[in-house]
């Protein structure tokens, strides 16, 4: 009998070392699965390309950004543009513009604010007498061709994304000089805003909103003293400009995400290139793919040539999100920056076809990601079956015994 006993207890310390193992991966995979945190989805930043420009390696610049989101962010959701695609609204420029980014990203929607290089900018420093109509068909054209958003028709358009509110606004008058920095909001355009606001608020979803020109007195290029000309300051040349209203609206939104270009400072500047305190709106720096431009208010110089080139990746998470600054020449990450997320949290990624329709998170060749942790519960459970019956078999036979 002795001996029977002890041959139940030894099946039933074999079944406990077989069940061992599962708990340890379970936890193990749990670990696994919690110690690096995926985005939620990600998103590319570029601008103030300047296509056309001749003392600039402005289409090298831009070709090679592409290049850059095609190899280092395949799972883009989209590319956001701040601005200068052009450097003087030609209809050549909109086609290098249009025909690089079919070639090399096809299948990522590229979505375009205007710029005021975009405006009907005319060299010298003449008033420009230039037709509205002209320019703005063309940027109109080339937003609908790159983004596949046929709702476009003005400078300012919005669309939904990953349950997301993406908001551009754009100046709706002529450059006036070469100098061009002047911007004008209409009132029709400041009210479309601010009801698209509203409606964004509502979601809880964090807001993302494009203007190539920086608020005054927010990133860097923007500061007192940094020749900054955004917004005109004879208050007689725009006396309805909305422009200056705009930010008592984005600080109402902590969880608004508002990028801008038009400056070309550079990530490395010691002004700010991000302001987010959780208070207000959140004011990004997108630098330049076109050049740089530096602290000492000047550009970087080589051969006659304004060089340098940088761009922004956008990873969204949860309850964050991250900004990381590339140094497109030197093939380099430059910048990282955490921003928190107020009261709004972000929703799964979307297919990559422009279209507002979600789709389950996937790796690379569009195949589900396994649920690891399932499949390891499951054959626990069959273990935990089998070690049951032995330990029932042995005592139903040492009782009949």
């Amino acid at each position: 009998m002795g001996r029977r006993l002890g041959r139940i207890l030894a099946a039933v310390l074999m079944c406990s070392v077989l069940l061992l193992p599962c708990g340890s991966l379970v936890s193990l995979e749990a670990k696994a699965e919690g110690a690096e945190e995926e985005p939620v989805y990600m998103f590319n930043v570029i601008g103030d390309m300047q296509l056309g420009m001749s003392n600039a390696y402005s289409e090298e610049n831009y070709k090679r950004a592409l290049e850059n989101i095609k190899s280092l962010s395949p799972e883009s959701q989209l590319i956001l543009s701040v601005g200068d695609q052009t450097n003087h609204s030609r209809e050549s420029q909109y086609l290098a513009l249009d025909t690089y980014k079919e070639q090399i990203v096809p299948d990522i929607p590229m979505y375009i604010a205007i710029g005021n290089h975009d405006r009907g900018y005319s060299e010298g420093y003449g008033e420009n007498t230039g037709d509205p109509a002209v320019w703005k068909n063309r940027f109109i054209e080339s937003a609908k061709k790159n983004s596949g958003l046929d709702t476009i028709d003005n400078v300012y358009y919005s669309f939904q994304k990953n349950g997301s509110y993406f908001i551009f606004l754009g100046s709706e008058v002529n450059s006036r000089n070469d100098n061009c920095n002047d911007v004008f909001i209409s009132e029709e355009q400041f009210n479309w805003f601010k009801g698209q606001m509203e409606e964004a608020g509502k979601t809880g979803k964090p807001i993302f909103v494009v203007i190539h020109e920086p608020l005054y007195n927010t990133v860097s290029g923007s500061l007192p003293g940094q020749n900054w000309q955004g917004n005109p300051q004879d208050d007689g040349y725009y006396p309805d400009n909305k422009y200056g209203s705009l930010k008592e609206v984005l600080d109402q939104y902590p969880s608004a995400y508002v990028f801008s270009g038009h400056t070309h400072w550079e990530f490395k500047s010691d002004s700010p290139v991000v302001i987010s305190d959780g208070s207000t709106a959140n004011y990004i720096n997108c630098s330049s793919v076109g050049y740089l431009w530096t602290d000492d208010n000047r550009g970087y110089i080589e051969d006659g040539n304004y060089i340098g080139s940088e761009d922004l990746y956008v990873y969204v998470y949860k309850d964050k999100v991250v900004l990381k600054g590339r140094d497109l020449v030197n093939d380099k990450w430059v910048m990282e920056k955490t921003l928190p997320m107020i009261g709004v949290s972000a929703e799964a990624p979307e297919s990559n076809d422009g279209s507002d329709a979600s789709s389950p998170a996937s790796e690379g060749n569009g195949e589900t990601k396994p649920n690891n942790t399932l499949t390891i519960v499951l054959v626990c459970v069959a273990v935990a079956v089998v070690a049951a019956a032995a330990i029932i078999f042995a005592v139903l036979k040492f009782k009949k015994k």
